[in-house]
């Protein structure tokens, strides 16, 4: 199974320190992380320190799903790195390393990249589709909202 990358790009009309926030610390992250419908439930969710975490993300039908992994790089205020790993069909688990990647524009406000790598092109798919989008644009809602 060939491994593929997704790649998604935004701009957020939010200050660069703002998002950085968001999209770190934990009280944040439990506003926004999950697609639409969906929440964290159980959790140690917070990416401003090296180290382990998790979470259940709750669906809308209450099915729940535990994901876990490693913070593994820390720039703050311009990135964060970890790996996720999540239930598969094909494995038990399936391990990914996401990176958000943030920078000030011209406008003020902030360019975000998100880059996912470890995925087959059916996961990139589905998480571009019913996940990682809905879940931006809930992030996207929040920054706007709070300005």
């Amino acid at each position: 199974m060939q491994a593929g990358v997704l790649t998604l790009e935004r701009w957020f009309d939010a200050p660069l320190e703002k998002v950085y926030a968001f999209i770190t610390k934990k009280e944040n992250l439990l506003k926004w992380w999950g697609p639409e419908g969906c929440y964290v439930d159980e959790n140690h969710l917070d990416f401003t320190k090296l180290g382990p975490y998790y979470f259940v993300m709750v669906a809308p039908n209450g099915s729940r799903a535990k994901v876990s992994g490693t913070v593994l790089a820390i720039n703050p205020p311009y990135n964060v790195e970890f790996d996720m790993s999540m239930p598969g069909d094909e494995e038990c688990l399936r391990m990914s390393v996401v990176k958000f990647v943030i920078a000030t524009n011209a406008n003020g406000g902030t360019d975000f990249t998100l880059t996912q790598t470890g995925l087959t092109d059916a996961e990139i798919t589905f998480n571009r589709t019913n996940g990682w989008v809905s879940t931006l644009d809930r992030l996207e809602g929040l920054l706007v909202e709070k300005k």
